[in-house]
């Protein structure tokens, strides 16, 4: 038992430090730079397998971040389109290791091109095929 304890300290202690870590870095974009967000984790939110919306986007350059976990689909695409904007990108899960010593945990990101750049204000369409993994959760926003 005192062993779970240890390990769920440890745990808390990095969540903490992460949190620290993003809070010190800004903590995320500031009011009115996030034009898209949607947290998918439910067979329910796609239609015919696949999530799409459209939005409002002022001219700029974006990047696409996600909130993955170990359950997310492995490949994700998502496409941007719009009068003057054409982006399409394959999403690859990566599981990274930590190894602290006295245990190990994984973190998840997803690998690809998550630049997006958007010439002119417009309505943008964004899909997002997670390859028929639609029960596994993942945030997807455009910031």
């Amino acid at each position: 038992m005192r062993r779970y304890a240890i390990l769920a300290v440890i745990v808390l202690a990095a969540g903490a430090s992460v949190l620290a870590l993003h809070a010190s870095l800004g903590g995320g974009p500031p009011d009115g730079t996030r034009v898209f967000h949607v947290t998918l984790a439910s067979p329910g939110q796609y239609n015919s397998g696949v999530y799409s919306e459209t939005f409002d986007a002022a001219a700029g350059e974006y990047a696409l971040r996600f909130v993955p976990n170990g359950d997310s689909p492995r490949e994700l695409s998502v496409s941007l389109r719009g009068q003057s904007v054409s982006f399409f990108e394959t999403y690859i899960l990566r599981g990274i290791l930590h190894d602290t010593g006295i245990s190990e945990y994984y973190t998840w990101e997803y690998s690809g091109d998550a630049r997006v750049v958007i010439p002119s204000s417009q309505q943008v369409t964004i899909t997002i095929d997670p390859h028929g993994n639609t029960a596994g959760p993942v945030s997807v926003m455009l910031e």
